[in-house]
């Protein structure tokens, strides 16, 4: 029973994100959304001039989630985080932190791959309409093939990965009907009915 003139507190109401993280987290999807295009256009091109936009436009989007998966990370670490729900499997909450720990990974580790391969292949590299990247590590193209490769590769797993996120987000909100997809969203309400078990601290 809460005290006299104490406010009781709203079942409806679940913590969500830091304003903050929730942009960034928003951000970063938008980047990626015309990042894969904008990398699978490039061999469509039909001038030469067209072709070296959309590198200019794919590298300077895939170095812009690299700054702001570096900022995420760090605020990430010095803010608070939703807590799973407590009901949730201990495979499901493995599965949970090894997936965030990979996302952080895989967006550093694709641009920074690309822009290995570029510099290896001795490309000219412009971002950002006019920002020239200076050619700090020397030409060895036989190199520079497999790094692109190995960017292509993780490509193909980052996308993967996205695949996996957004099931898990569905099956929490649809399947479990618990807070996890919420907690992302700009308008947080606890789905979960009173006797719900409460929640515990997500791993960071």
């Amino acid at each position: 029973m809460n005290p006299p003139g104490a406010e009781t507190p709203s079942v409806g109401q679940a913590t969500g994100h830091t304003g903050p993280l929730r942009a960034m987290h928003w951000a970063t999807v938008a980047l990626l959304l015309a990042t894969y295009p904008a990398a699978w256009a490039i061999a469509n091109a039909t001038t030469s001039a067209e072709a070296a936009w959309l590198t200019m436009l794919h590298r300077s989007l895939g170095l812009a989630i690299l700054a702001l998966t570096m900022v995420r990370l760090t605020w990430r670490r010095r803010s608070s985080v939703p807590p799973l729900p407590a009901d949730l499997p201990a495979v499901q909450r493995l599965a949970a932190r090894g997936s965030v720990v990979a996302f952080y990974a895989l967006l550093m580790l694709q641009p920074l791959l690309g822009l290995t391969a570029s510099l290896l292949h001795g490309d000219r590299i412009t971002v950002f309409g006019g920002v020239v990247i200076p050619l700090v590590l020397p030409v060895d193209r036989p190199y520079a093939r497999l790094v692109f490769q190995v960017h292509g590769g993780v490509a193909l797993l980052l996308l993967a990965l996205i695949g996996l996120h957004v099931a898990a987000a569905l099956y929490h909100h649809f399947v479990r009907r618990d807070e996890v997809l919420s907690t992302m969203l700009p308008a947080v309400r606890r789905l979960s009915s009173p006797d719900k078990p409460g929640l515990t601290e997500v791993p960071r």
